[in-house]
């Protein structure tokens, strides 16, 4: 039988909290936290000190405090890496990193308080007045994924991040928090390298060759022109030189909104080179590699990022990542009703072609990072279910060693969209590497951001969505006409968050509210435009969406150009003169 150790019995404690007199911003702050939570649960202050103050007991000890040698128990492992042990009634906690130890600190909040942060405004932890620990108990975390981006705007809050162990470029996370996983840039780069506006009328030969012509507007770069390579490395340099804090530099196809044209370089020498590799991607990774080779002399832990990312997806046949390199996969052409893996009906669906891309990716790339997407960007507030094939999707990227995951959900400033803080939450905990399952993690969410009155109702909505989504297409960017919504479920839904509003109140009723804008929307825009009503309707709807602060339903759009459209066009069809509000997200 294992022995228990008492670190508080009825409410009183012998230990101290230590961490080094030289200890990072960081440590002190894991020590303050655990100091924080541990009151909060038992009511009993543990104080803290550093370790210039003599042993005065039994010590929860902090980082490499007291000069304890643990750490070594994590050589071969991640920088993020944590280790809980017992060793002789004293607590070590430590990591091989400052970010690493308030990891190590919140697992412990986890397994001996129960805490958990749900959202930005909703925690929990346990009352006790007993906290035990087992003799020789010994715990190692590593993470799988070395990024870990949870793409919501809810989710960029520092305190989320770091409770959840979101490593976010997004997030507030500074110094204090153990910093992250820092991007210069992370996204389309090419016209930021080389702008068509300043080079072009003079150099037409530094951009795309398309059909026997340069050119200017919906342009890539010539990858194969040595003046846009000088160039490009030049610029690159002034951005690590300008920017010592970033890890990652993206030179990245630009996207312009081209989903459907051609961009990529079809120039003799760019040619000869995707042939080569049987892909468009060989001439990226040709000029990425040779950029990657050149910073690497003088910026040997600068990674250079790319993309795979719609004509560049298929995996080259010949040339291979270098391994200062990072290679996004993106599988936007999928559909999100279920997961890649069942989806592969044939060889000319999409999903068999992303597989077939992701396992040749996987065996060539030693930094594979996904793009993966999680939200309808055409309308923010459309349910879209895709909590099941999420789960699926990230075992998948596990099996095939993925080593970051993005998953892009509603960042628009005000945020708001179908299930945000749900799905932030679930991202956050499928990103590592003890996860406990769908069901109970929802079932947790829903007990605490919605209040137990309110989550069955609440969860039996979810799995509504789920359920029915299966055999159906999901897309990014469907409308409420899609055959998803049919006046059944949307009728059963409605009833289901009703009932949950009945027995809410206070803040519960309130998240509560948000999410009834979902269906508020669906129904609205669906009905007929002569529909007496449907006026009144969107009135009402209007009061309530600013009360809960968001600022798009659609992606990058002005919110009241969204509520005209609602107006104007049934199923919030017709968007004459839309416009981009792009925002640099770095």
């Amino acid at each position: 039988m294992t022995n228990k150790i008492f670190i508080i019995k009825n409410q009183k404690t012998t230990y101290h909290i230590v961490h080094g007199a030289n200890s990072t911003e960081c440590e002190r702050y894991a020590s303050k936290e655990l100091q924080k939570y541990l009151y909060l649960s038992t009511s009993t202050p543990i104080p803290v000190f550093s370790d210039k103050c003599e042993v005065r007991g039994k010590e929860i000890i902090i980082g490499e405090a007291r000069n304890n040698t643990f750490k070594k128990l994590l050589e071969g492992k991640s920088n993020e890496a944590f280790l809980i042990k017992e060793n002789d009634g004293n607590i070590i906690i430590t990591g091989n990193s400052p970010r690493g130890v308030l990891y190590g600190v919140y697992k412990f909040l986890e397994e001996f308080i129960g805490y958990r942060m749900y959202a930005s405004d909703c925690e929990s932890y346990e009352k006790k007045t007993d906290l035990v620990i087992d003799e020789k108990y010994t715990l190692i975390q590593d993470f799988t994924f070395e990024y870990r981006e949870a793409y919501w705007t809810c989710a960029f809050d520092a305190n989320f991040a770091s409770k959840n162990m979101l490593n976010s470029n997004l997030a507030d996370l500074s110094s204090k928090y153990g910093g992250k996983v820092k991007w210069f840039n992370f996204h389309h780069s090419f016209g930021d390298l080389v702008n068509p506006q300043e080079y072009f009328d003079e150099h037409p030969e530094y951009f795309s060759l398309v059909d026997g012509e340069r050119k200017k507007e919906h342009t890539e770069l010539c990858l194969s022109n040595p003046d846009v390579y000088n160039i490009c490395l030049k610029k690159l340099k002034e951005w690590i030189i300008n920017n010592p804090e970033c890890d990652i530099f993206s030179v990245a196809q630009d996207e312009w909104m081209g989903h459907f044209i051609k961009m990529a370089c079809e120039c003799e020498n760019c040619k000869k080179i995707d042939e080569e590799n049987a892909s468009q991607s060989g001439s990226i990774i040709t000029f990425v590699n040779k950029l990657a080779d050149e910073i690497k002399k003088e910026y040997p832990n600068k990674f250079i990022h790319t993309f795979a990312y719609q004509y560049s997806r298929k995996t080259p046949s010949k040339v291979v990542p270098h391994d200062n390199v990072i290679v996004r996969l993106c599988n936007i052409e999928c559909s999100w009703n279920k997961g890649i893996e069942e989806a592969m009906i044939n060889k000319d669906s999409n999903e068999y072609k992303f597989y077939n891309d992701l396992v040749g990716w996987s065996k060539i790339t030693k930094h594979l990072y996904i793009w993966d997407y999680a939200v309808n960007y055409r309308n923010y507030l459309l349910p879209f279910p895709n909590l099941r094939t999420m789960v699926k999707n990230i075992e998948l990227y596990r099996k095939f060693n993925v080593k970051g995951i993005l998953m892009q959900g509603n960042f628009s400033y005000g945020g708001g969209g179908y299930l945000d803080e749900l799905k932030s939450y679930l991202v956050a905990r499928l990103l590592r590497d003890d996860f406990e399952g769908l069901d109970k993690t929802i079932k947790d969410f829903c007990d605490n951001y919605y209040g137990k009155e309110a989550s069955p109702y609440i969860i039996e909505f979810i799995n509504l969505w789920e359920d029915n989504v299966y055999d159906k297409k999901l897309w990014l960017y469907d409308d409420s006409d899609s055959d998803l919504f049919t006046t059944d479920i949307i009728n059963k839904a409605y009833a289901l968050i009703t009932q949950a509003l009945k027995v809410s109140n206070g803040e519960y009723y309130d998240r509560v509210d948000k999410l009834m804008l979902s269906m508020e929307y669906l129904i609205i825009v669906r009905k007929p435009l002569n529909d007496e009503s449907r006026n009144e309707m969107l009135d009402k709807f209007i009061v309530r969406v600013k009360k809960h602060h968001i600022t798009e339903l659609f992606e990058r759009t002005e919110l009241e150009y969204s509520f005209d459209v609602m107006r104007k066009s049934q199923y919030a069809k017709n968007r004459e003169n839309w416009y981009s509000l792009y925002y640099i997200m770095r």
